[in-house]
């Protein structure tokens, strides 16, 4: 299990004596701010949880701490959760409370370790959540009508089978079994049967369905642009154009699926072919960062190899105490340690035609942001000195856990992981 799974879980069995179903989200894992909202965070006020508790309005009851733990205050029932939370090894290391919320903050060393073992063993499994006991099949509505050939298919169709296609990958990360019960889900142009995911259309430049273009003359321009943006803005130096050609015809490719996914399925997609500005915003921000940590860890392998660095020591005996930067954390609770949470909301609605795979796009937009602030404000490989070691290693493990992410999002969206640029 997840540990922010089992963390909240443990919550809620102390506040209500049950784990509620998982639709249910008071208790909230941040992804800002950290540093002043802490960790996680639940309203104080009774009324929040009527749902759950079935009290009166009338009761006498205004706090969630009164109804189980007993509590009248709420600095002391806050001491009293918590110590009950460490008990189950959820350390809790402080506590405060925001206008009527409840905000705690966890102990960093000791996420940091279970975080990065369970990523870095489950590797490229690494945010598998088992949502659905039976199979769920996409269909497209009249399929008979459409054309699979790029040379002919227009763009709201490339979407629809983008859509698809990655729904279809998120649905093997999320289904556990072996029956052959299934659904049948439909995806659609139209909003004409149920369950149905309906794929909007591909506006042009002028808010109009592009019946122009096709799919090829999309990819083309992109590869083009993905080119230029190498060149230009991360000032690539290829002596050697030829080598370079494959590199960004999937660079092209993958800016397509990357702009298409964008926006909610339901919502039009607005594409203009002449727009660098469409490939600059995320896609190439998103690979170049991916290089980049690619390349970094590639530096610390050869540096090892040469002699210049100490091996990485096995994961239990690196102290994680060490990494005490704010992008740290943040890299490790929103982005490796949320990583299954968000696969979950990109699909667990499915079964009634709504899915999110623009979350995965979000995500790695986000985690590129702040990958490259922690890379620039910070020095990762410094100079070989005995006491710097540790630190070193610490980061390292970090990377490598950012890495296996970074790596299983592309490829929920079938694009290969960039290793340089």
């Amino acid at each position: 299990m997840n540990p922010l799974t089992h963390y909240i879980e443990t919550i809620y069995n102390i506040l209500l004596g049950y784990t509620p179903n998982e639709e249910e989200t008071l208790i909230k894992m941040h992804t800002r701010y950290l540093e002043e909202l802490g960790d996680m965070s639940f309203p104080i006020p009774l009324k929040n949880w009527y749902h759950f508790t079935k009290k009166p309005q009338n009761s006498e009851c205004e706090t969630i701490f009164q109804y189980k733990l007993k509590e009248n205050d709420v600095d002391d029932a806050l001491q009293q959760l918590v110590k009950h939370l460490n008990v189950v090894l959820l350390n809790v290391c402080c506590f405060k409370t925001i206008k009527n919320s409840a905000h705690l903050f966890l102990e960093r060393p000791i996420l940091f370790h279970e975080g990065i073992q369970k990523v870095l063993n489950s590797n490229s499994t690494y945010g598998q959540y088992h949502l659905f006991k039976r199979n769920i099949k996409l269909i497209i509505a009249n399929s008979a009508y459409l054309s699979k050939n790029h040379n002919i298919m227009d763009l709201t169709t490339l979407r629809l089978l983008i859509i698809k296609e990655t729904i279809e990958r998120l649905l093997t990360l999320t289904t556990n079994c072996d029956s052959k019960d299934f659904i049948e889900v439909t995806i659609s142009q139209n909003n004409n049967t149920k369950p149905t995911i309906v794929c909007g259309p591909v506006l042009n430049e002028l808010g109009i369905k592009d019946l122009e273009h096709k799919a090829i003359d999309f990819f083309n321009k992109r590869i083009v642009d993905m080119r230029l943006m190498a060149q230009h803005r991360y000032r690539v130096n290829m002596k050697s154009p030829c080598d370079w050609n494959e590199l960004f015809s999937k660079l092209g490719i993958a800016s397509v699926t990357i702009e298409l996914l964008s926006n909610k399925p339901h919502k039009s997609a607005k594409v203009d072919l002449n727009d660098l500005s469409s490939a600059n915003k995320g896609p190439s921000f998103i690979f170049y960062n991916c290089a980049r940590l690619s390349i970094l860890l590639k530096e610390f392998e050869s540096k090892v190899d040469k002699g210049i660095y100490q091996e990485l020591p096995k994961v239990h005996k690196i102290d994680f105490a060490l990494l005490k930067q704010p992008e740290e954390w943040e890299l490790l609770y929103v982005y490796i340690l949320q990583f299954p949470h968000v696969i979950k909301s990109c699909i667990k609605g499915v079964e009634k035609g709504n899915v999110n795979p623009q979350h995965l796009i979000t995500f790695l937009s986000s985690l590129s942001s702040v990958f490259s602030v922690y890379y620039r404000r910070v020095r990762i490989l410094t100079e070989p000195r005995d006491h710097m070691f540790n630190l070193i290693h610490a980061r390292i493990y970090l990377l490598r856990g950012v890495q296996v992410v970074f790596h299983n999002a592309l490829k929920l969206l079938n694009i290969n992981p960039v290793k340089e640029m």
